[in-house]
């Protein structure tokens, strides 16, 4: 809950507005009071869509349909004006933590209380149902533990069952690791939809861990389709009740009110009367390898890494007051094996600032669960060996709470910035490692960092589905961009600072003057997820790339699109224009880095060295070398003219994977930063790389 900024509303319709609450794609959320004091919740939608009459007419209708859900188990909609310019939505305010939160601070929930969540959710899913719904965004963060119960939250894409237009032409919508199969292919789903998302909800819930959640889109759609394997280590009421949600036959998983049949409360004793108290388990929560989510898993809480989000002690699972009496066995013990870890030292020596080469190393986040573990890495200014001699650790960034997504460095050098699926952003001293500023304010995790050309503002891009500006003297927030429908992976500025461009989800880049934080021309559409962006040193080229596998290229100025450049087999995760301008860098999921001509649009060298994905590929400030870095752990420079890796660093272990890269712009020599998915950023001395044979 944040103060009121400039521009915001003091009453939407007869509700006084007192604090903001969050920003979407949809439109700015607010808490409100009405004319007696009762606290709701107002959402009011962008104006982009407010002036679209085929939005007000659905909106309008959604709105009556969701107006009529009743039920304890969710947040009933009170009010609406689809009318109004521009239209709102009022629901009634439900205090309490989401279930999203409550995972990330402590942890997996007992089994006990697992099932209280299941009859509540199953409860406000028959609400739902029986008013012609569909939720079809059933998630962690779309459900808050109300001291009555749990309440589903959020009717933002619910939409009737007796119509089959979708909301946007071509679109997916709901978050892609809580999806059902049939709702990734985009046509029409019905309530049985719902019960595959609860599956999914109860085996997070339980475990930590959603086992559809991958390292890309395509991956999670491939999960999703194939067979389903329950988590490991459930009482089997829990495993049989997810397997049945989890169904590739829709007709076959269980309805809400079987779910309520079976796991009816007993309310005089606060017991469960369908089952006995849960036996203590000493099996840890499943060690299935789920990498931390991409980007392109809009607003996904796909994986709660609980030992990276919390410290050693909390790695318990929770008996949480999810309605009356619930509470794990007398005697249970329900804390996973936890092992203290050596933790970091200060921050590395001061030394001469050298051009570093930024790399995010992601770990995937279910093995550190299972190992109860906080990853600690050897501590700054240490000689570090990845057992062949690669390489000469500089510095370690410790501070984030979840995976690190991305890393850029001031124009000056003298600053690194990261972003993390904690939903914030750091700021740190590039030469001592010391971190100087937190950046706080987003609603979800932070995909995308920028410097401005003279370094004062850094913009963030995160899956709430907004951007944001910050003072990089102050850490203040100064603007929010607000119209994206989609998360937002990807910012990026004109060379001469006067326009920030961002990329989403939703398959548009957009432009925003970064004095009014106004839009200044019309989205241009990609055709596709947008996953990476770049703008040409000149600025005069925009180039976009994402799920498609293809990259488009844009006259910055005019919108036009200039060229498509068509070669890979997969996802487009990165995007590098040369220094000169000539050549484009992609990255893909096809395990390649390709280079094109930027005049041609012809492809002129391809870099296959990797053996799987390739999440990035950034040219060095003099252009002569080419760096790679892939999910297989592996990170590679490429010399340009001749194609030969001139160096490597390798993952210490096989279970982390390296994300992003950025060089330092002084050129004067190089070094290397890793950050891993519990939140460490490391730099390295590229120098002291050894050389390739």
């Amino acid at each position: 809950m944040d103060p009121l900024e400039p521009g915001d509303p003091e009453r939407v319709g007869r509700y006084r507005i007192t604090h903001r609450l969050g920003a979407g794609g949809m439109g700015r959320v607010y808490i409100a009071r009405t004319p007696a004091g009762r606290q709701v919740v107002v959402k009011v939608i962008h104006s982009g869509h407010a002036s679209d009459a085929g939005f007000r007419a659905r909106f309008a209708r959604e709105a009556e349909a969701a107006r009529r859900v009743g039920g304890f188990h969710t947040a009933p909609v009170v009010d609406a004006d689809p009318e109004a310019d521009p239209p709102w939505i009022a629901t009634a305010h439900v205090p309490g933590p989401t279930l999203h939160q409550t995972l990330r601070e402590h942890g997996p929930l007992a089994a006990d209380t697992v099932r209280r969540l299941a009859a509540g959710l199953a409860e406000g899913l028959e609400a739902i149902h029986a008013c012609g719904l569909v939720h079809r965004d059933l998630k962690p963060g779309n459900v808050i533990l109300a001291d009555d119960g749990p309440r589903i939250i959020d009717f933002g894409i619910a939409r009737p069952l007796d119509t089959t237009e979708p909301t946007t032409e071509g679109a997916v919508l709901g978050t892609l690791p809580y999806m059902s199969p049939e709702q990734t292919e985009g046509g029409s789903v019905d309530p049985a939809s719902d019960l595959f998302s609860l599956g999914t909800v109860l085996a997070v819930a339980a475990t930590g861990t959603n086992p559809f959640a991958a390292d890309s889109p395509a991956a999670t759609v491939r999960r999703l389709i194939g067979p389903a394997a329950p988590p490991d280590g459930l009482p089997e009421d829990l495993m049989a009740l997810i397997t049945r949600c989890w169904d590739r036959d829709p007709s076959r998983r269980p309805t809400p009110a079987e779910i309520l049949t079976r796991y009816e409360v007993d309310h005089t004793n606060g017991a469960w009367s369908a089952l006995p108290p849960p036996r203590a388990s000493s099996t840890p929560p499943p060690s299935q390898p789920t990498p931390s989510s991409t980007p392109a898993q809009a607003a996904t809480e796909g994986t709660v890494d609980s030992a990276a989000a919390a410290p050693p002690h909390h790695q318990t699972q929770r008996t949480l007051p999810i309605g009356h009496g619930v509470g794990a066995a007398d005697g249970a013990d329900r804390t996973a094996p936890s092992l203290t870890p050596r933790p970091p030292s200060g921050a590395a020596e001061p030394r001469r600032r050298r051009t570093a080469l930024a790399v995010v190393l992601a770990t995937p986040t279910a093995a550190a669960l299972t190992l109860g573990l906080v990853l600690w890495v050897s501590p700054p200014n240490q000689e570090s060996d990845s057992g062949d001699g690669t390489t000469t650790e500089a510095a370690t960034l410790t501070g984030h709470d979840d995976a690190v997504t991305s890393v850029a460095f001031s124009p000056d050098g003298s600053t690194l910035a990261t972003a993390s699926e904690d939903d914030t952003a750091r700021l740190w001293d590039a030469t001592t490692g010391e971190h100087t500023t937190t950046l706080e304010g987003h609603d979800a995790g932070v995909w995308s960092v920028a410097f401005s050309p003279d370094g004062s503002t850094l913009a963030t891009a995160s899956e709430d589905d907004t951007a944001r500006l910050w003072d990089t003297a102050t850490g203040e927030h100064t603007t929010t961009l607000e119209g994206h429908e989609h998360a937002l992976t990807s910012v990026v500025f004109h060379p001469d600072g006067s326009v920030l461009a961002t990329g989403s989800s939703d398959g548009t880049a957009r432009f925003w003057d970064t004095d009014t934080g106004e839009e200044t021309a019309a989205p241009i559409e990609h055709g596709a997820e947008i996953f990476t962006l770049a703008v040409s040193h000149d600025g005069t080229s925009l180039a976009t790339a994402g799920y498609d596998g293809t990259t488009h290229l844009w006259d910055f100025a005019t919108g036009e699109q200039t060229a498509t450049l068509d070669g890979h087999d997969d996802v487009v995760w990165s995007v590098d224009f040369s220094p000169d301008g000539s050549t484009l860098a992609t990255a893909s999921e096809d395990d390649t880095a390709r280079l094109w001509d930027i005049t041609t649009g012809e492809q002129t060298a391809t870099f296959d060295g990797h053996d799987d994905v390739v999440w990035s590929a950034v040219f060095s400030p003099d252009g002569s070398t080419l760096a790679t870095a892939s999910i297989e752990g592996t990170a590679h420079l490429w010399d340009i003219e001749t194609g030969e890796v001139t160096a490597s660093i390798e993952a210490e272990s096989p279970t982390r994977t390296f994300r992003k890269l950025a060089f330092s712009p002084d050129g004067a020599s190089a070094m290397l930063a890793t950050g891993l998915a519990n939140g460490t950023t490391r730099l390295w001395e590229v120098d002291d790389l050894t050389p390739q044979d």
